[in-house]
């Protein structure tokens, strides 16, 4: 009763007799009330069981996929003396109760050399996201590695982070040596996307339904775009994710080529026919990268931004360009590329003369998005034309999947 933990009537089927299990059931009916006492009950009677319950209910989404976690493992299974200078005990049982999966065995020898097998049978594929970046954390922490193992860990565990928009980052210092946390790489988004709003063919009024949920409903024009409300995996979204989606929405075979072509169509129909670089841009990539674009992430055209509830008089006509993004690529939840095709009316007023207040609102709309975690690419329209310019979105995205870590099949 002093916890909040008010007990239920024994015919409702929700009795129990541990605390853990009591919190695991009533979870589901009132997560944030629940999650409230379910800490002050962690405060008072800590079990690993329900620190890694409240852990794992924290969460907003898995950041860490299991495909990662493997490869990550893989990684550390790669590496020499992975139980450093104390052993399993000390390095992997500081983080992860031991005895809640190995149930007291002395593993033999040989059993230990079998690095990703150990750490499986431990159950690192399943604990929380919050676990899990502490166990990372704890192998490359100074009390286990010596300063040479410490470095070649943080360089092997930090090329596989990157794949999914986290790396290892020197934060603070013990006795000298530096003491490294899981971080997102390049800052990165935080939270997760809740709808994309995407391949308009006119501008959406948009209202908040929610303000407090941040629940978005499509006044008008709502046949003119498209949104896209499923969860976005951790590990990116890509153009399969897109196309089930499509086909999930209009009873079509999520694999047939016929469901691509009209998926493309889709989106090319939303480009502006003022401007053809932004459809070489865009043509280019799918005819560059057809052999491979179903693994690739997703290059959304015409994407909403944010709501602004001002009208056009209140707020400028021209600030409506911040709503809006040419391209959007998501390589993770929180590793966001935004790519804009600039013509004249980036940088010129109505009669064609440079303006410098147009590039000024133009740059601090970059600098905002900046700010906020996106990468941020522009391209001049005049760049994008002919072949030159058909060479020129090739060598960007070749080095742009370069940098995220993603090796794309050409066609050319």
């Amino acid at each position: 009763m002093a916890l909040g933990m008010v007990v239920p009537d024994p015919n409702a089927g929700l009795v129990y007799n541990s605390k853990w299990a009591t919190v695991r059931s009533w979870l589901p009916h009132d997560r944030e009330s629940v999650l409230s006492i379910a800490k002050r009950v962690l405060d008072q009677f800590w079990t690993y069981r329900l620190e890694e319950l409240v852990w794992a209910a924290q969460e907003e989404s898995v950041e860490f996929s299991e495909l990662t976690r493997r490869n990550l493992l893989s990684t550390l299974s790669s590496l020499p003396a992975p139980w450093g200078k104390l052993g399993l005990n000390k390095v992997v049982g500081e983080v992860i109760q031991l005895d809640e999966f190995l149930r007291n065995a002395t593993l033999s020898e040989s059993e230990l050399q079998d690095v990703q097998g150990v750490f499986e049978r431990c159950g690192v594929l399943g604990v929380s996201d919050r676990r899990f970046r502490v166990l990372i954390e704890r192998m490359v922490h100074p009390s286990v590695r010596g300063e040479e193992e410490q470095k070649k860990y943080v360089d092997a565990l930090g090329a596989e982070l990157r794949k999914s928009g986290w790396e290892l980052q020197a934060t603070d210092q013990d006795a000298g040596r530096a003491l490294y946390s899981l971080m997102r790489a390049n800052g990165g988004v935080g939270g997760r996307p809740k709808r994309i709003i995407f391949a308009s063919q006119a501008k959406p009024d948009l209202r908040f339904s929610d303000a407090i949920n941040g629940d978005i409903e499509i006044v008008r024009f709502a046949d003119k775009v498209l949104v896209y409300d499923r969860p976005i995996p951790p590990t990116g979204f890509l153009w399969r994710h897109l196309q089930e989606w499509w086909a999930a929405a209009h009873g079509l075979e999520p694999e047939a080529r016929t469901t691509s072509v009209s998926l493309f169509r889709r989106l090319r129909s939303s480009l502006p026919k003022s401007s053809p670089p932004q459809r070489l841009l865009f043509e280019e990539f799918f005819s560059t990268f057809q052999k491979s674009f179903d693994e690739l992430p997703a290059l959304l055209p015409e994407v909403w931004l944010y709501y602004d509830p001002l009208t056009v008089s209140q707020r400028g006509r021209d600030a409506l360009l911040r709503q809006r993004m040419d391209f959007l690529m998501l390589f993770s939840q929180s590793v966001r590329v935004v790519i804009e095709v600039d013509g004249v009316g980036h940088y010129c007023d109505p009669q064609g003369r440079a303006s410098a207040s147009k590039y000024a609102e133009m740059v601090a709309a970059d600098r905002d998005l900046r700010l906020s975690g996106y990468e941020v690419y522009r391209f001049g329209g005049k760049e994008l034309e002919g072949e030159s310019g058909r060479n020129i979105v090739r060598g960007f995205f070749r080095l742009l999947f370069r940098r995220h870590g993603i090796e794309a099949e050409e066609s050319k």
